[in-house]
């Protein structure tokens, strides 16, 4: 396990005092220590620089994003959002002076500086930073890494550094899909109880997914805005696919409709058949699918130099590249993530700074909350209870549940398919405190359900999610079959991101901002979602975990979004 220790660690006269800035007890489950690093086997560290003023930053988030609010929707530029995050001329001093006292030299990773390199070898490092570098090995992802289980930092110098990185982090497993696949096509049954098409149910297309929540077909009035879509672990996705999807369920746009590339960490598209990834596939058909005339982008975030798949250095190189853009895309979406028992919290708290930069710079970021219920199936030995992943965790995204809506209901209900162990994931933080939006919502679900500091989860972390929307029995192409009945909150996430792609694209013709970040103004108009009050979402260990009630709560959040409602929302601020 992690841990953030202020203990003083003597290292001699000549070192001064030291103060151990991260250390675990042991390697995660899968990893074993080989043996010492080569003394001579050069790595490259990151270092996380103190923010001279991260707290004014996220005061600067809420102003430009809350409705009522004088400054709503006044976007900070890049530099104005730098301004904020950069390091102070002390911290830079004083860091800097450390290392060439140590005959190294640092270059700067971030416009702002606030993240910084140093390239040394092994040895080097050890002294540097009182480590014990070693050879790792994990035979069931084929990797083989450098790190220590501990390292120091000049106790002159614990405030001016916020982590350093890849030091105990070791790279999370690739998680299985967000969505699982049935062999057999589902068949379409009738409903008598529901305006709903019966052909819709168990196989939701764009079609039936514009019919459930009011998305329009017509093609966005302004294609001055982007939207991303991320994609990791060098999956692409395949433009010959997503043609073929868009002939057999979007007949009415050009199927020659394709997405322009991002790439970050030398990401790749190069169609190559043994590259389609899944995820990145289900991600841009329905961006394009839904998002009707609205530009497509493809952020494809590669290994980097390092040649090492690791979704923490993905999920931190892509949010620095966004940043380092005049324009970011306006919306982005994320599908991938890992659950907090796995993060290290100063990383975690460093990647949640770069996205509420990107929500001071306007940027709609949606992620999707995993399909595993509330718990984490992948926390080492068995199953972590009560876990929630990250990004979602984070204060400045917008986490979004899943839904299902059955032949046999009359209305969505909260995913939860035991056959396939997927409910939608949900609970509260353990490294994020609750947000302010949150706090009259939050509270009055803790009050419901007689929630105590007592009780087996963090009553006083970030809530999750905000809404959720249909994630079950959509079908997808996949190298050029028709492939039916995938589910994931992945496509939750997809398909709301479509919607306020729309209507930002709706605001940016009528000369209007984007609408930013989304929480504030979700959180003060719950009637813009329809309340899901039955299902749960029990995962791995827990039989029982939380349940569906009116208004609010960890399961779906507000509910599934009203595209209509949505819409007199943009157009009044």
């Amino acid at each position: 396990m992690l841990k953030a220790l202020g203990l003083l660690l003597l290292v001699g006269a000549a070192r001064g005092e030291f103060t151990v800035l991260e250390r675990r007890d042991s390697p995660p489950s899968g990893f074993s220590r080989v043996g010492p690093s080569p003394p001579d086997t050069v790595l490259t560290l990151r270092l996380a620089l103190t923010q001279n003023d991260i707290s004014g930053l996220q005061e600067r988030v809420y102003d430009v994003s809350t409705p009522g609010n004088s400054r709503y929707g006044q976007y900070l530029s890049k530099e104005e959002a730098e301004s904020f995050v950069a390091p102070s001329e002390d911290t830079l001093n004083e860091v800097n002076s450390w290392l060439k006292t140590n005959n190294l030299t640092s270059s700067p990773m971030t416009a702002a500086g606030d993240w910084i390199a140093v390239s040394l070898t092994v040895s080097q490092a050890n002294a540097l930073l009182a480590a014990d570098f070693s050879t790792f090995q994990n035979a069931d992802i084929n990797q083989t890494v450098h790190r220590t289980l501990s390292y120091s930092v000049p106790t002159t110098l614990k405030a001016r550094i916020n982590t350093v990185y890849p030091t105990v982090t070791f790279p999370a497993a690739k998680p299985p899909s967000t969505t699982n696949t049935k062999t057999s096509t589902i068949p379409r049954r009738s409903l008598p109880t529901t305006s709903i098409s019966s052909d819709c149910l168990g196989n939701w297309t764009p079609a039936c997914i514009q019919e459930l929540y009011g998305i329009p077909s017509t093609p966005a009035t302004s294609t001055a805005n982007t939207f991303g879509v991320s994609g990791f672990y060098n999956e692409f996705a395949d433009i010959s696919d997503l043609t073929a999807f868009l002939k057999t369920f979007r007949p009415d746009i050009d199927p020659n409709t394709t997405f322009s590339l991002i790439s970050v960490d030398n990401g790749i598209n190069n169609q190559l058949p043994a590259g389609v990834g899944i995820t990145a596939d289900i991600n841009t058909q329905y961006a394009v699918g839904l998002a009707t005339g609205v530009p497509v982008a493809f952020i494809s975030t590669g290994t980097g130099s390092t040649g090492t798949i690791d979704v923490f250095s993905g999920l931190l190189d892509q949010s620095n590249y966004l940043l380092s853009l005049p324009q970011p895309p306006q919306t982005v979406v994320q599908g991938y993530s890992v659950f907090e028992t796995d993060m290290p919290p100063q990383l975690a708290e460093s990647i949640c700074n770069s996205y509420a930069q990107l929500a001071a710079r306007g940027v709609s970021y949606i992620v999707s909350t995993g399909d595993y219920g509330a718990s984490n199936p992948m926390g080492g030995i068995g199953c972590t209870p009560w876990a929630v992943p990250f990004p979602s965790s984070c204060p400045f995204v917008t986490a979004v549940g899943g839904t299902e809506f059955n032949a046999d209901e009359s209305a969505e209900s909260a995913v939860n398919i035991s056959t396939a162990q997927f409910a939608s994931g949900g609970g509260f933080s353990n490294l994020f405190n609750r947000p302010r939006y949150q706090d009259a919502v939050v509270s009055a679900y803790l009050k419901t359900i007689g929630a105590t500091s007592m009780s087996p989860f963090n009553i006083s972390g970030r809530a999750v999610p905000d809404i959720s929307a249909m994630a079950t029995g959509s079908p997808i192409v996949l190298q050029g079959l028709l492939s039916q009945g995938w589910e994931g909150t992945l496509f939750s996430a997809t398909i709301f991101a479509s919607m306020i792609s729309l209507l930002t694209s709706e605001r940016i013709a009528a000369g209007k901002p984007g609408l930013g970040f989304l929480n504030p103004l979700i959180y003060q108009n719950p009637t813009a979602f329809t309340d899901i009050p039955t299902g749960s979402n029990p995962g791995c260990t827990l039989t029982n975990a939380f349940n569906g009630t009116v208004g609010w709560d960890p399961v779906t959040g507000f509910g599934s979004p009203i595209y209509s409602k949505l819409r007199e929302l943009s157009n009044k601020f």
